[in-house]
């Protein structure tokens, strides 16, 4: 999903929100405050519409956060580490950091979000039935049915939607085979995907439905390319099954001292070679860290002179590493996940680098393999 403002934690499980988010949530409270209650209940004062139109909007999306915190509590209970969730315009994202190992695991954790924004939606409408007081009850009922089609929504199964995980773990279990699985549940998914652009431009010609259609075209053009996006992926992994990180690591990666002046660095380094980052290597041949040419670039001109390496590079306390015997797909998944260009290959405690796998040695392995056939 890419970066987003951290706001907090829950459980031990991060919190943000994407830019994008900034955009519906006006768009809700808007929409709520100017259309929806004044078309239900009239009468009300136009500040009191928005202050309702507001914490609705609030309230619904920590609706959206507690369904996927739903996915983030089952994935930590088949032992899956959660990163984050993200909300961003379409709704909110749970980062897990491998994927699930049976069809399972992945079938009750897909299920586990459109399960809860279901539950909660029939409770809040419930609840409604015994509350008369009129602002409270607009809050409480549009919760209640935006909750249940909230999680009725999230039940098609257009992958990579909760609908669409459950349909891949069924035909996980039917073929046996993950990868083959992600392909059939994309194809299915980009089906569903220009059913929803084609509804939503039939919906936005019609009088009254320009946005509603545009929205759901939208959302039609958003999961097609995640469908396609998550079928590249399985090709990617099919093409590296079973090599490991040793089968395209570079065996010699170049190293530079903690204490050689950044001046040097980029006269001697940079300048004359076609290398961008070095491993940092204290003199028993232990990692201290990693430098690369982006770390020079932030640090002013004017300092160059004075600086050692080790006053900027990216310390082994904060660097992503990896062992030689890890599958490549997940040294890609890394380095695709951290927004880096290389791993260090580290193969015990004892922090010595036995190689380096790069961003760019991988895609090569890749194309090789692709146009080999393997």
């Amino acid at each position: 999903m890419g970066p987003g403002w951290r706001v907090g934690r829950l459980a031990g499980i991060d919190l943000a929100i994407h830019p994008s988010w900034l955009v519906i949530a006006f768009l809700v409270t808007y929409s709520l405050a100017e259309f929806q209650f004044p078309a239900q209940f009239g009468g009300w004062t136009t500040l009191l519409y928005w202050i309702v139109a507001g914490a609705t909007a609030a309230l619904f999306f920590a609706s959206v956060l507690a369904h996927e915190f739903s996915h983030a509590l089952v994935a930590r209970r088949f032992g899956l580490k959660v990163e984050g969730i993200t909300l961003f315009i379409f709704g909110g994202a749970t980062s897990i950091d491998s994927d699930s190992r049976t069809p399972r695991e992945e079938a009750l954790i897909a299920v586990a979000g459109p399960a809860a924004s279901i539950v909660i939606g029939g409770a809040l409408l419930g609840i409604n039935v015994f509350i008369a007081q009129e602002q409270l009850g607009a809050l409480v009922g549009w919760l209640g049915v935006i909750n249940v089609m909230l999680g009725l929504f999230n039940l098609i199964p257009g992958f990579p939607m909760d609908g669409g995980r459950v349909l891949r773990a069924i035909i996980w279990k039917v073929r046996g085979d993950r990868l083959v699985a992600t392909r059939n549940a994309a194809v299915v998914g980009r089906i569903f995907a220009y059913l929803l652009i084609a509804g939503g431009v039939f919906l936005a010609l019609r009088p009254g439905g320009l946005f509603s259609g545009l929205w759901l075209a939208l959302i039609g053009w958003f999961l097609s390319n995640a469908a396609e996006a998550s079928a590249a992926q399985a090709g990617v992994e099919h093409s590296l099954h079973g090599v490991r990180v040793r089968d395209a690591m570079d065996l010699e990666p170049p190293s530079v001292s903690p204490n050689e002046p950044v001046a040097e660095l980029v006269q001697e380094r940079f300048l004359r070679g076609a290398d961008r980052a070095f491993l940092v290597r204290h003199d028993d041949g232990g990692l201290a860290g990693l430098v690369t040419l982006g770390d020079v670039q932030r640090l002013p001109r004017d300092n160059w002179d004075g600086a050692r390496v080790t006053d900027v590079m990216t310390r082994y306390a904060n660097l992503a590493t990896i062992g030689p015997d890890a599958p490549l797909a997940d040294a890609l998944r890394l380095i695709q996940e951290r927004e880096i260009g290389q791993l260090p290959v580290i193969e015990d405690e004892a922090r010595l680098p036995v190689g380096l796998v790069t961003r760019r040695g991988i895609l090569r392995l890749i194309e090789a393999r692709m146009k080999l056939g393997l």
